[in-house]
């Protein structure tokens, strides 16, 4: 087998273009030509799938359903009555999946004195944070959707859910009774269609799609959704992620606040690298809570194939995108979580090919450390075959794979 890579070495072709819709917030001081997502990654809505009371089958049926398809859901949790128990509630929360409170002994928060409200409020937070360590325990849902002391509420949950039946605006002005939709058979949604069309309202204003479920199946849990329904729910919307940002109630309610307060400022440029700063420190918001990642795009300038983009020195995944004719980098960065550096892709070359045996390949790949390149083969300099993606740690790397015979042209391309 010959091998002739030094007609492509240096080729760095971007292929993936990807027109994307969104809407954008206007956030108070967003520096022009940067822009930010209404929701992570430009996506036209969000929703947010919220679970109440622990019921069995939300452990035993929803949870396994959301992490064969990579979804996350928030489980609202009382901690005296309807208690699912600490290791069901760890083990969630290890997942991804949001644990919060519902309370301790889900009594109607309105009909309470302060003190006892109070009482509610702390203790279930309070016994969250001591057994679930990998996450804080920052929003609530109230029992029967109704609404307690807000005064009280505010001051140890940034967002509450109620369930009015109304999909959420992008921009708040009270986090303290967010609507969600009830499923179920009491519910107005219950069907695939119903589950969707919703949605569909949402993303059609830019808003945010709350569902409220309790019990699946026959697991005695108050309004139950058929598994079966859940299943083609979850299966939907996990091949429609483009459309829909589906995210846990707490980090959905984190990035309104986070875009909302948003400041995006260009410290420097040059030829090859752009400097800019996220803050929210403006909003005094706790930096230990509001820490989720917000969606920042701008125009690749001119000549620029592509982008490599570093916060605090760390890579942070870039795309390449396309919006009406123009070529965007798009990314998501942590807002004052150091400075953010956008660099002009360099591009890659295939160095020092050789033949290890018969079948496989060694070559050292060198481009820019955080951005993603792609080695092709060809037999006839026509039809190009991927053989592996790589993103560089450094400014080189060496690989090695299998490839056929009748392989005799290698070339390099970057991926944005």
């Amino acid at each position: 087998m010959k091998i002739k890579p030094a007609r492509f070495a240096a080729c760095c072709l971007f292929l993936w273009m990807i027109s994307m819709a969104g809407g954008r917030a206007s956030a108070g001081s967003i520096a022009a030509p940067y822009q930010v997502g209404t929701w992570q990654g430009f996506r036209p809505g969000a929703l947010s799938f919220t679970f109440d009371d622990s019921c069995a089958n939300q452990f035993t049926i929803a949870i396994p359903m959301f992490n064969q398809k990579g979804l996350k859901m928030t489980l609202f949790s009382c901690t005296g009555v309807m208690f699912a128990g600490w290791p069901k509630l760890q083990s969630a929360a290890a997942q991804g999946h949001e644990i919060a409170s519902h309370t301790v002994t889900h009594r109607d928060l309105p009909n309470l004195s302060d003190a006892d409200q109070l009482a509610e409020l702390t203790n279930s937070q309070n016994a969250i944070n001591a057994n679930v360590t990998n996450q804080m325990c920052v929003t609530l849902a109230y029992p029967d959707c109704k609404e307690g002391n807000d005064t009280l509420t505010s001051a140890y949950y940034f967002a509450a859910r109620g369930c009015s039946g109304q999909n959420v605006p992008k921009t708040l002005a009270n986090f303290m009774n967010i609507s969600s939709f009830v499923c179920g058979a009491l519910g107005s949604i219950s069907t695939l269609a119903q589950f969707t069309n919703q949605a569909s309202s949402a993303a059609n204003s830019s808003a945010w799609c709350v569902y409220l479920i309790h019990g699946i199946d026959n697991d005695g849990g108050y309004s139950p959704l058929p598994s079966a329904n859940l299943q083609q729910v979850v299966n939907f919307f996990s091949t429609n992620q483009d459309r829909f940002w589906i995210q846990t109630f707490g980090n959905v309610a984190r990035y309104i606040k986070e875009r909302s307060a948003l400041s995006v400022v260009e410290v420097s440029s040059n030829s090859d690298s752009i400097s800019l700063s996220a803050s929210i420190a403006s909003a005094n918001l706790d930096s230990r809570i509001f820490n989720y990642p917000v969606t920042l795009r701008r125009p690749l300038p001119a000549g620029w194939p592509g982008a490599v983009v570093s916060q605090n020195s760390a890579p942070v995944t870039a795309q390449k995108v396309q919006v009406q004719g123009t070529n965007y980098v798009m990314f998501d960065v942590v807002p004052d979580a150091g400075s953010i550096v956008i660099s002009k892709m360099t591009a890659p070359a295939i160095a020092s090919p050789a033949l290890s045996d018969a079948s496989h390949l060694g070559m050292r790949l060198d481009g820019q450390a955080g951005a993603r390149y792609v080695i092709f083969s060809s037999t006839n300099l026509q039809d190009w075959q991927p053989l592996q993606t790589n993103i560089l740690t450094d400014v080189s790397t060496n690989l090695s794979f299998g490839v056929s015979n009748a392989a005799q042209y290698f070339r390099a391309q970057g991926l944005p």
